[in-house]
C-alpha cells in the first residue's frame, strides 16, 4: 500500500469514527429525555393517586425496558472527570 492509499484508508477510518461518535451523542440525548418523560410520568402517576394494576403493569414493564436500553450504551465521561461505576 503505498502512502497515498494509507492517506485515504485513514481519512474514511477517520470519517467513519466521527460519524459514530455524532451517532452515539444523538443516541445519549434521546436516552436522557427518555429517561426524563419516565420520570416525568412516574410522577404524574404517583399524584394522581388512583392508578389501576393494569396501568402500574404497563408502567414498570415500560420503565424496565427503558433501563435496559440504557444500560447498553455506556456513560459518556468528560475529560478529567472520574468515570462512573459501571451499570448493573
Amino acid at each position: 500500500m503505498t502512502d497515498a492509499e494509507l492517506a485515504v484508508e485513514l481519512e474514511a477510518l477517520k470519517a467513519q469514527v466521527e460519524k459514530i461518535g455524532g451517532e452515539t451523542d444523538a443516541l445519549k440525548t434521546e436516552i436522557t429525555t427518555l429517561n426524563q418523560k419516565v420520570a416525568d410520568l412516574e410522577a404524574a402517576l404517583a399524584a394522581s393517586g388512583n392508578v389501576t394494576p393494569e396501568v402500574q403493569t404497563a408502567f414498570d414493564a415500560l420503565k424496565t425496558q427503558v433501563a435496559v436500553v440504557d444500560s447498553k450504551v455506556e456513560d459518556i465521561t468528560p475529560p478529567g472527570k472520574a468515570a462512573p461505576p459501571p451499570k448493573k
